[in-house]
């Protein structure tokens, strides 16, 4: 069941966080304080980013109000958050065309699910997997088209069981894609080893192509072994397309997988030990070793972020990205000219009251910002 704060805190951070967007000029003023501090908005003048994006450059802007893969409501308000924050304002800013996508319509597409689970078995440890599933089919759909197009897919989220969905449309479209997953958790569970049965924590298990799992068992993902359509067969990511960066919680079963399937990782001990810039020095060229003209799909859970600078999520942890070594990371991977695309989760404005539910949304549209080309010079 999903468990919903009091409607005391919500309206309470609902009203400050129209407080701070309201009063975003103002504070772009002097002063001494943390919030007074101006934030100028450059474009990056490199014409040579965003090769696998075709011209005029233009950013799908995807909302995937998802919240059924973890147990708590509010990561469904995320793309509208981060929408009232200006980010679609500023996307233009950057020099994008701007696609804004309306949100997919997770409550009637869920609904329909949830009618079959009457009619079919439901595995308690893939809790509500007929509405992740029915829902991440609909985004893949949405993301293999617009990479098809030419485009860039800005999926928001949503919680990170939609990760399944996002990288399932980007391995369609384009299989040779490496994937950068920034997480304090490693998201590699599968509903038989998965401690809590939560979907949030299974993007990745549910799409390794070195995991003998028939995805038909489990309801709501049977479309998950349906043939690409260009008969490449169903949609899987290998161990040596995958790069962790800022793990720092992983679950006994993660760790060994991680191990045996020898998926390059970067936790928080080799962040402090070898240094931000370092440490994406090594995830870059692992993924582009083989394949120095490959697309790059960037997944960027908010909880990597320290709860001093991002408290409104969901499993949030201690000892995490640092403010400027989370929007490194960021800028470092577009610098590489090869995103392609990018997705953000699991910002919940109801986990944190006042200035913690807002710094984090501000924080997320920082972050995207980045993302898309954000440039210090």
């Amino acid at each position: 069941m999903l468990r919903c704060p009091s409607s005391k805190v919500r309206s309470y951070v609902v009203r400050q966080i129209g407080k701070r967007a309201a009063s975003s000029e103002t504070r772009a003023g002097g002063g001494a304080g943390i919030g007074n501090v101006h934030h100028q908005l450059f474009p990056t003048d490199d014409n040579s980013l965003f090769r696998h994006v075709a011209q005029p450059r233009t950013v799908s802007v995807i909302g995937a109000p998802m919240t059924y893969g973890q147990p708590f409501v509010g990561t469904d308000r995320g793309p509208e958050l981060l929408r009232e924050s200006g980010l679609l304002k500023d996307l233009s800013s950057l020099g994008w065309r701007v696609e804004d996508i309306p949100d997919l319509d997770f409550d009637a597409i869920c609904a329909e699910a949830a009618k079959n689970s009457s009619t079919c078995s439901v595995s308690p440890n893939a809790k509500h997997s007929l509405q992740v599933g029915a829902g991440c089919s609909a985004l893949a759909d949405l993301v293999e088209s617009k990479l098809r197009l030419g485009r860039f897919p800005l999926i928001l989220g949503g919680d990170h069981s939609i990760g399944i969905g996002s990288l399932a449309g980007i391995l369609r479209a384009k299989p040779q894609t490496g994937v950068i997953w920034v997480d304090a958790h490693a998201d590699l569970n599968v509903p038989s080893i998965s401690e809590s049965g939560n979907m949030h924590g299974m993007p990745l298990g549910l799409m390794m192509k070195d995991f003998v799992l028939d995805r038909s068992d489990i309801p709501g993902l049977e479309w998950l072994e349906d043939e690409s359509k260009d008969g490449s067969g169903p949609p899987r990511l290998s161990s040596d397309s995958l790069v962790y960066v800022g793990l720092r919680d992983i679950d006994q079963a993660e760790r060994r997988f991680i191990k045996q399937l020898g998926i390059k990782t970067f936790t928080m001990y080799d962040i402090d030990h070898l240094g931000i810039g370092r440490v994406m020095d090594l995830a870059v060229e692992h993924l582009m070793k083989n394949n120095p003209d490959r697309p790059l799909h960037l997944s960027y859970d908010i909880d990597a972020v320290d709860p001093v600078h991002a408290p409104a999520t969901g499993t949030a942890v201690r000892g995490g990205l640092t403010w400027r070594e989370a929007h490194f990371v960021a800028e470092y991977v577009v610098k590489t000219g090869s995103l392609a695309s990018a997705e953000i989760v699991e910002v919940n404005h109801t986990l944190s009251d006042g200035d913690g539910a807002n710094d984090t949304v501000e924080l997320g549209h920082n972050l995207v910002n980045a993302l898309c080309g954000e440039s210090i010079l």
